[in-house]
């Protein structure tokens, strides 16, 4: 007979709460704090990777430094000016008056000795008639004064006058020979002044200007207008020939000597060159905006006639290569406290100014005189961990 055993019956799980484990809490914080204290020790080294002497030794300089090296200067001043007239008046009456007639314009070529206007005759052919009558009589009252003294002088020396009679007469002659002569130098004087009133060219040249029209009243230039170009009392200007007035600076004029060759360029025709020479270098600077400078004359050789008077002009003035100096990049000079300089690599790799004595430039080259061996490392653009404050 079978036995059967019977099993306890289950009894049910207890509910366990959701919070974990403290030994599973402890190790969840610790990750936390680890991961924390790493990141700061990254940042930290970040910081002391940047400012750390070795760092600092790791930083490109190529593109903010060059190396001043020696070297000749090209031979080549570059200087701006105009063009101008090689010889320029003002051309107006000797007296004033109204002009009745102008016969040139602007453009016009014209020749030595050319009519180029009529001034208003006014009163002249009468003034003219009344004086030539005057001497017409002065003359005929010499006549008769010559005749009487011939006729005493014979009976003077027939001793039949006596002689404060004759002395009388001869004097009478001889006043009358002397009015005669004023007569015809007062017409000589009104006929000068009618050959004034047609106004002449001086010398050849082209008419560049025109200040006046027929029926205005016009006035002699005086100095002052006729170096202003355009007055209201002249009638033309005459020009003759082109030159080019540069503008040398103080620094260059050193390098420049009457006969230098130079080359010109215009605005105008700017793939064009023009051949010129140094004719005149004016003996006292200009100093205007604390820029000083000296007035250099340039005759154009054969300038052609579409060079006109008023273009601006680049002038390359031609000197021949310097002796050998420390150059470098013009862009590389500064100034600090009023003093010219260059900015050296200093501690941590930062800007550090140094004076120097600066001497000619040419192009996008400065020679330094004293002050920068060559083979130094000069800044030519402030790299971002520069300090900005400087004077």
């Amino acid at each position: 007979m079978l036995k059967t055993e019977q099993r306890p019956a289950l009894q049910p799980t207890p509910t366990v709460p959701d919070s974990p484990p403290p030994q599973r809490s402890l190790l969840h914080r610790n990750r936390r704090l680890g991961l924390g204290l790493l990141l700061a020790l990254l940042a930290g080294g970040a910081m002391l990777l940047r400012f750390s002497p070795w760092s600092a030794r790791d930083r490109d300089l190529t593109p903010y430094t060059v190396l001043a090296e020696t070297g000749s200067l090209s031979g080549v001043i570059t200087a701006s000016g105009e063009l101008q007239a090689d010889r320029r008046v003002n051309i107006s009456p000797s007296k004033q008056g109204l002009l009745k007639e102008l016969m040139v314009d602007e453009g016009d070529v014209v020749e030595e000795g050319q009519v180029l206007a009529l001034m208003d005759p006014r009163d002249y052919s009468d003034r003219l008639d009344e004086r030539r009558a005057l001497m017409r009589q002065a003359e005929a009252n010499f006549l008769g004064k010559q005749d009487e003294f011939e006729r005493r002088r014979q009976l003077h020396e027939q001793e039949v006058v006596s002689a404060d009679d004759f002395s009388r007469v001869r004097n009478q002659m001889l006043a009358s020979q002397a009015a005669v002569i004023a007569a015809r130098e007062r017409i000589q004087q009104l006929e000068e002044e009618g050959r004034e009133l047609r106004i002449r060219a001086p010398f050849s040249g082209t008419i560049t200007a025109r200040f006046a029209e027929p029926g205005a009243f016009v006035t002699p230039t005086t100095t002052a207008s006729a170096n202003a170009g355009a007055t209201s009392s002249s009638i033309v200007e005459l020009s003759q020939g082109r030159e080019v007035a540069a503008k040398v600076p103080e620094s260059d004029i050193g390098r420049i000597a009457l006969g230098q060759q130079a080359e010109i360029r215009v605005d105008a025709f700017p793939d064009e060159r023009f051949q010129a020479m140094v004719d005149e270098i004016a003996p006292r600077a200009e100093k205007r905006d604390n820029v000083t400078s000296f007035t250099v004359k340039l005759q154009l050789k054969d300038p052609p006639e579409r060079l006109r008077i008023g273009m601006t002009a680049d002038i390359n003035f031609q000197t021949g290569r310097s002796a050998p100096k420390t150059l470098v990049p013009t862009v590389a000079i500064v100034t600090e406290n009023g003093k010219p300089g260059v900015l050296l690599v200093g501690e941590q790799q930062q800007p550090s100014f140094q004076a120097v004595e600066l001497g000619s430039s040419s192009g996008d080259r400065t020679a330094i005189l004293n002050g920068l061996p060559s083979g130094t490392r000069v800044f030519i653009d402030l790299p971002p961990w520069a300090k900005r404050e400087r004077n």
